[in-house]
């Protein structure tokens, strides 16, 4: 009987399969110091390299396209753009045809807060139609700087509260909430709880506290309309998706100006580092002014300082003018 061969050994392969890749001329392999550790499985083998060498591991070694990558970050920016459009338009078309019937031709727009964010994109759509634009602490200003972006999920990562509120944000909305406990009664008291702890400083009486509390309560219960396009707009912490620095460094073409509280929640250091920029940002911000003993509502806060400056603001952008021959300052500060 003829004996059987023993069966030939099967050569092992290693995760890049029979032959190891031949080195690309303009990017190497990374060495191996620079690989902390391997991990196998039967389908696949990843390699997990010091924070230096990822991006070019994922990207070579592991055999991902960066062109493909490339397009599908290229894609889902544009989609989410379209999606931050239609949410704008949400708002500005109804602005637009309310203008149109009041027989608006021209106008000083004002806009606090989210609102100053679509006066903004409003104005940067209808430049012809705006005389000066006033934006009171908008959001939505300044890129998120990649630091402090690993730095807030870090912080989403390590807190389950911080992991709560980015659920809520991405699912639900604050009005919804008060919706949610108004059906155990309790809508009125948050709502009540919310407005006296943000306004404790101003010593307002308990009348004009509960006429602002009733009316903010019931706007709030009304059925959802534009809040559902907030999270389109903003992301988890109030960063823009798409920020205003970058659209207006191209479109802005009326003349601007900013105010902020002393004390304000959003920061105004971004506009002042509009005098280095070399786009249409420089040009036509011609004004920052600072509230002193004042927050994000400065006009409620400090109205004796605040008031003047719109005042001012508004009868200059009334003026047909060249925003390059404006002597306005670039940054005040407002004192009571």
């Amino acid at each position: 009987a003829k004996k059987k061969k023993p069966p030939k050994k099967k050569k092992k392969k290693n995760c890049f399969g029979s032959h190891p890749p031949a080195p690309s001329s303009t990017a190497p392999i990374p060495p191996t110091d620079k690989i902390e550790k391997i991990k196998t499985s039967p389908q696949k083998a990843v390699l997990v390299p010091d924070r230096a060498e990822k991006d070019f591991v994922s990207n070579r070694v592991l055999g991902k396209s960066t062109g493909k990558d490339s397009e599908k970050k290229s894609s889902a920016t544009h989609q989410e753009e379209k999606s931050v459009t239609i949410s704008e338009d949400f708002f500005l078309k109804p602005f637009e045809t309310w203008r149109k019937k009041m027989g608006i031709d021209r106008m000083v727009l004002i806009g606090h807060s989210l609102g100053g964010y679509l006066s903004a994109v409003y104005a940067m759509r209808n430049p012809e139609r705006i005389g000066k634009l006033v934006l009171l602490s908008p959001v939505g200003v300044p890129e998120v700087p990649q630091e402090k972006q690993r730095e807030f999920e870090e912080r989403i990562r390590e807190s389950r509260l911080m992991r709560t509120a980015k659920w809520l944000w991405e699912t639900s909305t604050p009005q919804q909430l008060v919706r949610n406990l108004d059906w155990v009664g309790a809508g009125r008291m948050v709502t009540s709880s919310a407005l006296s702890r943000r306004f404790k400083h101003l010593e307002l009486d308990k009348e004009t506290i509960h006429l602002i509390t009733e009316y903010l309560y019931s706007i709030t219960v009304l059925k959802r309309s534009g809040e559902d396009s907030l999270n389109s707009i903003l992301k988890f912490g109030a960063w823009a998706r798409v920020p205003l620095k970058r659209r207006m460094e191209k479109s802005l073409r009326v003349p601007t100006c900013f105010v902020y509280g002393r004390h304000d929640w959003m920061d105004p250091a971004p506009i002042r580092s509009f005098r280095k920029s070399q786009g249409l940002i420089r040009e036509y911000v011609k004004a920052c002014h600072i509230i002193d003993g004042g927050g994000h509502h400065m006009y409620m806060e400090n109205p004796v300082a605040f008031n003047p400056i719109i005042v001012h603001e508004i009868s200059t952008g009334l003026q047909q003018f060249d925003p390059k021959n404006s002597t306005e300052s670039f940054v005040s500060t407002t004192e009571t």
